[in-house]
């Protein structure tokens, strides 16, 4: 069975005429015809017959109809899908991540990408979630690594993975060198935060809230790599995600600092304006991305 033949079909079924259908796919009357009678000699069914003036399906021909237009989208998908990932010889993947994931989750998924299409010159904006969606607002990136939740107005969002946050300080530092530290004492102490507004902080806001205590901030920054050095220069707590702070741990030049019944979380998303609106570089990437972290879905 040719594709070219449920083509001819589909279209006579829809415009009731053969010389229709043949005008329609720019082929002349015979060959289409030609085409159906194959198509019914390999299924050995009728699958059109003459009402009035028009060609309706039998009742074969409605089965056929019905599977046979998913086919054919299946495979214009198909066609298209490989005609994009052939344009990948070159041009441009333009993409957002937050400080963390462009240093300590995506770098696979770059690498990977780069090796399979080496043509493809990517640009990666570093900002907070803030910055990346204005930035796709503005149509400057396709794709934005975000801290969730986001307004998700005009937005699909991917969650992707969900992360822990951990306090850790120098291991000199007063409140690493006590046992059984309350979130009381990480607000009396200070704590090196992130600024306030952004959604990581609104996270870390929210954990102290719902124990009865408010986060104090004895500074504010908005680079976690910043964070991570202040705190381990000894200036105070911070609250980090555990990946960017692993090392250091392993190297014991940070210590965490645990806090019994509390764990700081959040979630990361892949963030775009819609499937229609992405290049053939970024549908490959972020295909990448879900098929690193295949539990999340997307959601409007």
């Amino acid at each position: 069975m040719e594709i070219r033949s449920l083509r001819y079909f589909l279209a006579t079924v829809r415009l009731g005429s053969v010389g229709a259908a043949a005008a329609e796919h720019f082929v002349t009357q015979p060959a289409v015809s030609l085409q159906l009678k194959k198509l019914e000699g390999e299924l050995g069914q009728k699958l059109l017959a003459k009402r009035g003036r028009r060609l309706v399906p039998t009742e074969a021909g409605s089965a056929l109809a019905a599977r046979a237009q998913d086919v054919v989208r299946a495979l214009e998908e198909l066609e298209a899908e490989l005609h994009g990932m052939k344009q990948l010889e070159r041009g441009f993947l333009r993409v957002g991540n937050t400080d963390a994931a462009s240093v300590y989750v995506l770098p696979e998924v770059y690498r990977a990408f780069h090796r399979q299409y080496p043509g493809v010159r990517i640009e990666i904006t570093v900002g907070d979630t803030g910055r990346l969606l204005e930035a796709l607002a503005a149509r400057r990136i396709e794709l934005a690594t975000a801290t969730l939740p986001v307004d998700t107005h005009g937005l699909v969002v991917r969650p992707i993975y969900r992360e822990e946050l951990v306090p850790v300080a120098h291991p000199g530092d007063p409140l690493a060198m006590r046992r059984g530290v309350t979130l009381a004492d990480l607000s009396s102490h200070g704590v090196i935060a992130y600024p306030a507004g952004a959604v990581t902080r609104r996270m870390i806001d929210d954990v102290f809230l719902r124990h009865g205590q408010t986060l104090r901030a004895r500074m504010e920054i908005s680079s976690p790599e910043a964070m991570k050095r202040l705190a381990q220069a000894g200036l105070g707590v911070s609250i980090l995600p555990r990946p960017v702070v692993a090392a250091e741990i392993r190297r014991k030049v940070l210590k965490v600092i645990p806090i019994a019944g509390v764990r700081f979380e959040r979630e990361i998303g892949m963030v775009h304006r819609g499937e229609g609106t992405l290049s053939p570089a970024a549908r490959v990437f972020l295909q990448m991305v879900e098929a690193r972290f295949p539990t999340g879905r997307a959601r409007r």
